[in-house]
């Protein structure tokens, strides 16, 4: 891809090419332009082995200017919530010291600006991980279940195991 073309490619999703700005509880993440949903919930599906991750980050084997250390970066797939009855769009998301697990799930920044115009890849924040599910909470005895998990991967889990109803 020609250089300047994910500037386009951002100009043309109707994303601001500024620099999203990240709080406490804000991670910077790496996408593809094309697969840039700006807001957009999204759930870990799987992590790249780090090999991979090295591999998409480099072109032909060598280092961009951008990304000096790949091995820095952790690849996620990632599949967006766009709503409805089928699966949304899957892809890669790219985060440095990344610390998300698989179900965890994220919100894309609505502001994004060209990391690398040789990897055709935007710079936007996310809202960090929203954790997987807590567990069961002791269902098979009757308790009302567990709870949604805290930031970056943790799980609150619980329930009022009773021993009747929900």
């Amino acid at each position: 891809m020609k250089k300047g073309a994910a500037a386009a490619s951002a100009v043309a999703l109707g994303t601001a090419a500024t620099a999203g700005t990240a709080t406490a509880q804000d991670s910077q993440a790496l996408v593809f332009s094309y697969d840039y949903f700006p807001g957009t919930d999204f759930t870990i599906v799987s992590q790249l082995q780090q090999s991979t991750t090295v591999d998409v980050l480099q072109v032909d084997d060598e280092t961009v200017s951008e990304i000096s250390q790949p091995d820095d970066y952790t690849g996620y797939v990632v599949r967006y919530d766009q709503g409805g009855d089928t699966a949304g769009v899957t892809t890669f998301l790219f985060m440095r010291n990344g610390d998300m697990s698989v179900d965890d799930t994220g919100t894309l920044g609505t502001d994004a600006s060209v990391f690398s115009s040789e990897l055709n890849l935007l710079e936007t924040s996310t809202d960090g991980g929203n954790g997987g599910n807590g567990g069961d909470g002791g269902m098979d005895d009757g308790g009302n279940g567990g709870g949604n998990g805290g930031g970056n991967g943790g799980g609150n889990g619980g329930g009022n195991d009773t021993g009747g109803g929900n």
